[in-house]
């Protein structure tokens, strides 16, 4: 039996699964509702002694948000988990379920998750790219997750695409996250990112040109990721995906646009699959990748 621990600022989800990835029971709770880190750990064990019917567990995977240091397990300052600050939390899970436990990004073992089960099956180099209230990415070459020297590989959002444009929270100017990110659109315009969508949706001429600019930038992104990765495939995730149908034109017309990407080297472009289950199989994945 190996375990898969899904860390959210609103939900914790656990999956418990065998050792082909195959998951065999789940349990879910509001992370408010756990009173914080020990809450969480008595939580995760108590399940976990449920799940597991008496199996031994040989080895848990956690999917949380950073910044993180997965070398030593530990939390960082996670913006939206107040008060968990520098925590080694694979250490203290590792010591109590006498196992293993191995602590990643999320945005990494989404794209983990995206690979082995989803819209990246198939695929041998992939990246995919989370776009929602901020924009992140995992990737994944030759078939096995690079997240490295530092475990900060896929910072798209903070990719420079104008050094005068505004400021964001990172420090740096025009980064690709004060353009495209639900978070920056809000207080741009003073409505959320599924408003703003929904207007263009509706037709609304203004909220369809902020939909519009917001999806080039993203699109510009997505060529400087191509040129510097060459990925056979962009999995696109995150809450701005549910307006697919909306972004997909514009992101393939920058893409197909550059004429220093040739179709031989164009990556394909596809929606992610998995949706909220994508953080617990990630997480199930990564524990299989450390077995």
């Amino acid at each position: 039996m190996i375990a898969g621990i899904d860390l959210g600022g609103t939900q914790v989800r656990l999956a418990a699964a065998r050792s082909d990835g195959r998951i065999v029971g789940t349990r879910k709770a509001r992370t408010s509702s756990l009173g914080g880190p020990a809450g969480l750990v008595e939580w995760t064990c108590d399940a976990l002694e449920g799940l597991r019917n008496g199996e031994r567990l040989r080895v848990v995977g956690i999917s949380a948000p950073g910044p993180l240091d997965s070398q030593r397990g530990r939390l960082g300052n996670p913006p939206n988990l107040p008060g968990w600050h520098n925590l080694p939390l694979a250490d203290r899970l590792s010591r109590l379920l006498s196992c293993p436990v191995y602590l990643e990004n999320d945005a990494n073992l989404a794209a983990l998750a995206e690979f082995h089960r989803g819209a990246g099956r198939g695929s041998r180099t992939m990246a995919y790219v989370t776009w929602s209230t901020g924009v992140g990415a995992g990737l994944v070459i030759d078939g096995k997750l690079f997240s490295g020297a530092h475990g900060s590989a896929g910072e798209v959002g903070h990719m420079v695409l104008d050094p005068e444009g505004p400021l964001d929270a990172c420090g740096q100017r025009g980064c690709v996250e004060v353009f495209c990110g639900g978070g920056a659109l809000q207080r741009q315009t003073g409505e959320s990112a599924a408003e703003i969508f929904q207007a263009a949706a509706d037709g609304d001429r203004e909220a369809g040109r902020i939909v519009r600019r917001a999806a080039t930038y993203m699109g510009h992104a997505l060529v400087n990721l191509t040129n510097l990765f060459d990925p056979e495939l962009i999995v696109m995730g995150g809450g701005v995906t549910r307006s697919w149908s909306q972004v997909e034109p514009v992101l393939k017309g920058v893409l197909h646009a550059s004429p220093f990407i040739r179709p031989a080297r164009r990556p394909r472009l596809r929606r992610a699959r998995l949706g909220e289950r994508v953080g617990e199989v990630g997480a199930v994945e990564w524990a299989r990748a450390n077995l």
